[in-house]
């Protein structure tokens, strides 16, 4: 294995630590950007533990007298005794040094984990699965860049300021869909569309329409907006994701393309919609064993390679994950946590589909509701949207619920809910705008 020396600044740590030690107005400074194990040496450490907890406990006003009694107090006189603590402090700086100093010893902290972090991929890559590593250095890199970017807290004046210049860009645009609009328009003006870093499920029980509805909204945003998109499809296979998206933009019956009976004029219609959609940018991904962390990967690849600005998931109880849970319900939980994880971190809509258990059937309007899906997703998704056709349930239902779905908006993080109603076309699978929207 090749040798190497961890990275350290003694100079720099034992500034710091003078600089607590001297002026007590600096210990706060300092512990906004270090922590305890910032620090590489074990005297600096422990004297930095010290010096928080009589902060902690004292404030700014204590002296020598009662450093020395918490020395005794914390057992750490034999490693730190007041002598070294009269040596660091005449070691102190101040001002922009002290910034400098407090920078490096973080640098240092953060490259000595990342070794740290390479020596454990070293030793485990063999013993464990390649998704589960991953997925722990991904999270563990993601932990050491958090905490080596020191959060920022902004004067209210500032953020007025920001959000005053977005209204106005809003403002001069007279655009009322901020976000991606998904051409429906009575949706859109309840929603604002798809924004940037959210996390939208759209959720309903089997044969309600679920990918039919993601279809018709990712058609609309390629065709329509030219919004490089991508789909990853754990429940139907490429080609027939492909077959749905031709019936819809043809308007040629699914079962007809399926099983080949089309001619002439059908013929044409299908062609040329192959043709539209082969012109878009529509990544598509049908590996049913997709795991979480796969789906980042190359959901990351695809914004930074294609420009994709759209992440649609088919669906979200069949992704996988990097560790085993104790229960399917823990799983779920993670997943929902990692798309939302996924849309901040691109800044662009994930769509994720989710299915409704059965047991939603014994309601008596059979009307899915949020207690329908897990804690964890409601708690997650910035939106819900539900799907709901009453024909379904229905041996004759009345004419005006014929070919009808109510598109129910359960949970707007920024804004109102409601119901509106599509009109859903079985022979194509496509939702459209009723005639009198």
């Amino acid at each position: 294995m090749v040798e190497f020396e961890y990275p350290f600044d003694e100079l720099a740590e034992r500034a710091v630590l003078g600089a607590m030690i001297k002026d007590p107005e600096n210990i706060p400074v300092v512990l906004e950007h270090l922590q305890k194990e910032d620090f590489y040496y074990e005297r600096h450490r422990l004297l930095f533990s010290v010096l928080h907890k009589v902060w902690d406990e004292k404030g700014k006003d204590w002296d020598d007298i009662v450093l020395k009694n918490y020395l005794e107090k914390m057992e750490v006189e034999d490693k730190v005794n007041m002598g070294f603590v009269h040596e660091v402090a005449q070691e102190a700086v101040e001002g922009v040094l002290l910034h400098e100093a407090i920078k490096s010893v973080k640098e240092t902290s953060g490259k000595r984990k990342l070794m740290d972090l390479a020596i454990a991929i070293l030793r485990n890559s063999k013993k464990t699965d390649l998704d589960a590593l991953v997925e722990s250095v991904s999270q563990q890199v993601h932990e050491i860049s958090l905490k080596h970017h020191t959060s920022q807290t902004y004067h209210a004046k500032e953020i007025a300021n920001t959000v005053l210049e977005f209204i106005e860009q809003r403002r001069k645009t007279e655009r009322l869909i901020t976000g991606l609009p998904t051409g429906f328009l009575d949706l859109d003006r309840l929603t604002a569309g798809f924004q940037p870093g959210d996390l939208v499920v759209i959720a309903a029980r089997p044969g309600m329409g679920k990918s039919s509805f993601m279809l018709s909204i990712a058609l609309h945003l390629a065709l329509n907006e030219k919004v490089p998109l991508a789909i990853f499809s754990l429940e139907m296979s490429k080609e027939q994701l492909m077959l749905r998206l031709f019936s819809m933009l043809s308007g040629v019956p699914l079962q007809n393309i399926r099983h080949g009976y089309v001619k002439g004029n059908d013929w044409e219609k299908v062609v040329d919609s192959a043709l539209k959609i082969s012109s878009r940018e529509i990544y598509v991904e049908d590996n049913p064993n997709l795991t979480t962390t796969e789906l980042r990967i190359k959901s990351r690849k695809l914004k930074q390679d294609k420009g994709v600005k759209i992440i649609f998931v088919d669906y979200l109880q069949l992704l996988g994950v990097p560790y085993r849970r104790s229960s399917r319900q823990e799983e779920v939980a993670e997943i929902s946590k990692s798309l939302k994880v996924l849309a901040k971190e691109l800044d662009v809509p994930v769509v994720a589909l989710a299915q409704l258990p059965s047991q939603m059937e014994q309601t008596r309007n059979k009307q899915p509701q949020l207690a329908d899906l897990s804690e964890q997703i409601e708690q997650d998704a910035d939106l819900i949207i539900f799907i709901h056709r009453p024909e379904v349930y229905k041996k004759h239902p009345p004419p005006e619920e014929e070919g009808v779905a109510e598109i129910i908006v359960a949970k707007q993080r920024q804004g109102p809910t409601g119901i509106i109603k599509l009109a859903f076309d079985q022979e194509t699978t496509m939702f459209k705008s009723l005639p009198s929207s």
